[in-house]
């Protein structure tokens, strides 16, 4: 039977769609100008090197045929004056050498110089090389007269290649192109050569004038491009800045007034960056009209949940009134005046949660309590002692500051908070479970922690733990039939009066934070 397993990946193969990042990567995090300039630097740099390298070849093609063509008329110089000087129609064996040289392969003092033809150039190299090797090698200096080689360089002209193209030697003296011609009827060979100096000056002259010439232009368009590109990509820079402060608007929560629009000079369909313009200007819109639609329903909704509550209190407060007269002037049996205590129990229960959302509904609608000087180091220990005497099975321990500490607050609202905090970790943890209140004054702030050693809050929960009617029913047992309001009263009580709280929870540890803002923060008295 075929199996349906797949061959796995080797360890080494990248998943599918992963991309490697190479040597590339700190490129792609470059600026969109920067890129653009260096690219187009980098394209005018290859244009300027295939410039520069075709005219440096043309032009040591035509330096070279120009010095061959010269080189060939020199050759051609050089074997007439040596036919020329040999001729004698007396003696068919001509003169002996021994006329024309001292023995030693030179010239004799006031010798004529056999090679040297009208039209020699100075720095022309001639020598004749014959059976008793080379003679007469020399180059003439513009006084007429000549330079020796040494034996090196005649090794060189002697090892030449008979009637073959010129080839270029370095000799002692420098580069020379030389040519070799065989003479059959005199059974020697003629070398002419010409200095190479002049063609290699006018090519360095060359390379450099290319070399400033695209320096300079380069330096140029890096300026020019520069320029230009920020202005051409000014428009995008436009856009950012109105997506930045987009971003920065308080979103989550409020009425929002998205005002922040693209300008109509950028936003114009005729151009690739007008239309991402035009186009975030409709996203804009879009979004502005959603977020109205959202703010009018929770407008709605907030007076509608603060009508209802306001509207609940008065009933609520008659069925408990009610039910106590019942319980106090009938004749009840064991099992009615069970009935009337669980209605008294649920009617309390159902008044505390109006509380709530009317207190919700008030503090989101921007309702400030009015706020004193409070002792937030008594308020913690009142606090928790109150909590201790209504949950003994729990270990409740404080750590707190050796100096009182002092915030500008609302005290009913701020017991509020502590009642919630340590009210959730008595509700959400088990029996011997250590809840530590701590105080702290930071530099400008008022910090209060309230962590436990329980069972901990799942990672999925914790982002929407502040959010109404929200319970971690698996995460820490509900034996209390809580509403979810508790921490929500909390989150909106410190948002109130300028502070946060924030929750982590790791380990079988669950700590909650409340920092509140530290102008009022002082030490107490």
């Amino acid at each position: 039977m075929q199996s349906d397993k797949r061959p796995s990946r080797p360890p080494s193969a990248p998943a599918p769609g992963h991309r490697r990042s190479g040597g590339w990567a700190p490129f792609r995090n470059w600026q969109l100008r920067t890129k653009l300039v260096l690219i187009t630097l980098a394209l005018l740099a290859a244009i300027c090197l295939a410039v520069g390298l075709s005219a440096h070849a043309a032009m040591t093609s035509f330096l070279t045929g120009q010095l061959d063509e010269q080189l060939a008329q020199a050759s051609a110089r050089a074997n007439r004056s040596q036919e020329e000087f040999r001729r004698d129609p007396d003696d068919e064996d001509h003169h002996d050498e021994d006329e024309e040289n001292d023995g030693g392969g030179q010239l004799a003092e006031n010798a004529a110089d056999p090679l040297a033809g009208p039209g020699t150039r100075a720095g022309t190299l001639n020598a004749r090389i014959g059976d008793r090797g080379v003679r007469g090698a020399g180059i003439f200096t513009p006084d007429g007269g000549r330079q020796e080689l040494t034996e090196a360089d005649e090794q060189i002209l002697d090892d030449l290649a008979l009637d073959v193209p010129p080839v270029d030697r370095t000799l002692s003296v420098g580069d020379y192109r030389l040519v070799a011609t065989y003479n059959p009827e005199r059974e020697y060979t003629i070398v002419t050569g010409l200095p190479l100096l002049a063609k290699e000056e006018t090519l360095a002259s060359l390379t450099r004038t290319m070399t400033v010439v695209s320096a300079a232009g380069l330096a140029a368009a890096a300026l020019l491009g520069t320029l230009i590109i920020r202005r051409t990509l000014r428009p995008l820079e436009q856009l950012s800045g109105v997506a930045t402060r987009v971003s920065r608007l308080p979103l989550g929560e409020g009425e929002v007034a998205m005002a922040e629009r693209v300008p109509a000079g950028i936003a114009v369909p005729a151009t690739e960056v007008g239309r991402l313009g035009h186009a975030f200007n409709l996203m804009l819109d879009n979004v502005a009209g959603a977020f109205s639609a959202r703010h009018r329903s929770e407008t709605k909704l907030r007076q509608f949940v603060a009508d209802a509550s306001h509207e609940l209190r008065t009933p609520l407060t008659a069925i408990r009134g009610y039910s106590e007269m019942i319980r106090l002037t009938e004749n009840l049996s064991e099992e009615g005046r069970s009935s009337i205590s669980r209605v008294e129990s649920e009617s309390k229960r159902m008044t505390a949660l109006v509380e709530d959302l009317l207190l919700l509904a008030r503090m989101e609608e921007g309702h400030q309590a009015e706020q004193h000087d409070v002792d937030l180091t008594q308020l913690v220990v009142e606090s928790v002692s109150d909590i201790r005497a209504a949950a003994p099975e729990h270990r409740w321990v404080l750590q707190l500051p050796d100096d009182p500490v002092t915030v500008r607050a609302n005290p009913g609202q701020l017991r509020q908070v502590l009642i919630n905090l340590l009210t959730n970790a008595h509700k959400h943890t088990g029996p011997g479970t250590t809840v530590v209140t701590s105080l702290a004054a930071e530099p400008g702030a008022a910090v209060l922690t309230v962590a436990d050693d329980g069972p901990g809050i799942p990672a999925e929960f914790i982002d929407k733990i502040f959010s109404r009617f929200t319970r971690a029913d698996t995460a820490r047992s509900d034996r209390s039939g809580t509403h979810g309001l508790g921490l929500s009263i909390v989150d909106a009580i410190v948002k109130s009066h300028g502070g946060r709280v924030a929750v982590s929870s790791s380990g079988g540890k669950t700590e909650f934070t409340v920092r509140l803002p530290g102008t009022g923060v002082q030490p107490a008295g």
